[in-house]
């Protein structure tokens, strides 16, 4: 993970509860309401689950995680490898690759195709493939997550208008039209 990201989250995070504990002298839980998280957070969650597939929506969940584990290599010790991979299969042919050390598994993969000596084109189909299949989960990731924010708006109106119809059921108590705005 970059740390640019760890610090935004944490600094967006931490500049939001800052702000409602200012706002609130000193009391946040001021701002918190289960029912209002129950309604937003879980309908959106089951509304967008409807929409998808189990596996493509928990897919979206592990494409999230890796989206804060992932590692970006440099392109430059990439193509470095790859020119020596490529000198070492001129000097001794594929199989001098068998033993190589090669950091990216896509890379690893190709090679080790090419050392069980299938042929190019099937390898570079092989990938090819690998690459459509992961820009399909990607894109899928990101279909959900887009559902996602634009359900969750729509299941917090549902929520104030919940809050309403208890606001005005209770007219005749002044004291619990405030609870039952939150």
């Amino acid at each position: 993970m970059d740390l640019a990201t760890l610090i935004g989250m944490v600094g967006a995070i931490g500049f939001i509860v800052m702000a409602m504990i200012i706002g609130s002298a000193g009391d946040p839980g001021m701002f918190g309401d289960l029912v209002s998280v129950l309604i937003v957070v879980g309908g959106s969650v089951f509304v967008v689950l409807s929409k998808f597939t189990l596996a493509g929506f928990l897919g979206a969940g592990k494409a999230a995680a890796k989206a804060f584990m992932f590692k970006i290599e440099a392109p430059e010790e990439l193509i470095e490898k790859a020119v020596q991979l490529g000198d070492s299969a001129r000097k001794g042919g594929f199989l001098a690759l068998e033993e190589a050390d090669i950091p990216n598994a896509f890379m690893q993969k190709g090679i080790n195709m090419l050392v069980d000596g299938h042929d190019a084109d099937v390898v570079r189909a092989t990938l090819q493939k690998d690459i459509s299949l992961t820009e399909k989960r990607h894109e899928n990731a990101i279909a959900v997550f887009k559902s996602l924010g634009d359900v969750a708006p729509a299941m917090g109106m549902i929520g104030t208008l919940i809050g309403l119809v208890a606001m005005l059921s209770n007219m005749d108590d002044p004291k619990a039209i405030g609870p039952a705005m939150a």
